[in-house]
């Protein structure tokens, strides 16, 4: 009885090590820009949103109104100058109204190709000078055909690093409780080897 048990026990502890790697493993919003539930003045050009891991194509934005009309000018593009791929953009209509706006989103990962979706809004407040990304990227000009560059602008490594920082931290930790449970379930295991081997007796031992 006491073996089953931890026989179950062991067993309960890698199911749950094997489900973790599989939840962990979506593309969740990390930033945007416009900014979620943020007010912005004039009409943004377009819409950007930055995942917490690799995307695949086929991962979508949408922009529509409050009547839900669509306010978008093309499908949602992959930005492949961003070595991490975690970037997508969307060209928005020139000259918005002052409103309410809802982006729905659907990310694919690129690791297991899960999908995600959510959606946040942002607010046109006035007629200003179209919103521009406070990250300079070629994603809202035609795919590139030649190999990216490798430099960037000042600018987008100012304005990414700390991102980048908050998310090697994660990975980081990350690696730290697979680690801890990896030692943890082998130990596990050793013990469950050592309460059900077969044990010689002293005296069973052939004379020579």
């Amino acid at each position: 009885m006491k073996h089953t048990l931890f026989a179950v026990f062991a067993g309960m502890l890698v199911l749950g090590i094997l489900t973790a790697g599989q939840v962990s493993a979506h593309a969740e919003l990390d930033r945007s820009n416009p900014e979620a539930e943020s007010s912005v003045k004039g009409s943004p050009a377009q819409v950007e949103i930055w995942f917490t891991e690799e995307i695949a194509e086929g991962s979508t934005i949408e922009v529509v109104d409050a009547s839900g009309k669509a306010v978008t000018t093309a499908q949602a593009k992959l930005d492949l100058f961003d070595p991490d791929r975690k970037h997508l953009t969307v060209e928005l209509m020139p000259n918005l109204p002052e409103g309410s706006y809802t982006v729905n989103w659907t990310s694919i990962s690129a690791e297991d190709g899960d999908t995600e979706s959510d959606s946040f809004t942002f607010t046109i407040t006035g007629n200003g000078t179209p919103v521009a990304s406070p990250v300079a990227s070629p994603a809202a000009s035609p795919v590139a055909t030649g190999t990216p560059p490798a430099t960037k602008v000042s600018g987008s490594l100012q304005t990414s690093e700390q991102p980048r920082a908050q998310n090697a931290n994660i990975d980081e930790r990350a690696l730290a409780i697979a680690l801890m449970t990896g030692v943890a379930a082998a130990l596990l295991i050793y013990g469950f080897w050592r309460l059900v081997r077969p044990r010689r007796h002293p005296f069973d031992r052939n004379p020579h």
